[in-house]
């Protein structure tokens, strides 16, 4: 009678152990979501300054080659300004298509230029 008096209360323990391990995956999964999205958001940052490098980059080789009929647009690892870390790189292919890339902080971006 004694043995069944001792174990009433290794249900209750077993079961507040098991509600917490469930507990804790639970919110150790929602950790780990919001961990890949604050990493994505970051890096949706980075494109946009990416893109816009090379957005830049396609704009002054457009210009070149408009005001100077120029038949390259040598401009490789171009910084933006000194407090930034984005550069453009950009080939103009002499004829109809400019392609520029954008970098900033190991994100790249791709702009192409056709007419």
């Amino acid at each position: 009678m004694k043995n069944i008096f001792s174990q009433k209360g290794a249900v209750s323990i077993m079961l507040a152990v098991l509600l917490l391990s469930i507990l804790l995956v639970i919110g150790l999964g929602i950790s780990v979501l919001m961990l890949q999205q604050m990493r994505l958001s970051g890096q949706a940052g980075r494109s946009v300054v990416a893109l816009y490098a090379a957005d830049a980059g396609a704009e002054r080789c457009l210009y070149e080659v408009r005001k100077n009929e120029a038949v390259s647009c040598p401009f490789i690892d171009v910084t933006l300004d000194f407090s930034s870390q984005a550069t453009y790189t950009v080939v103009y292919d002499g004829v109809s298509t400019i392609t520029s890339i954008g970098k900033f902080r190991g994100t790249s971006r791709k702009v192409e230029l056709t007419w």
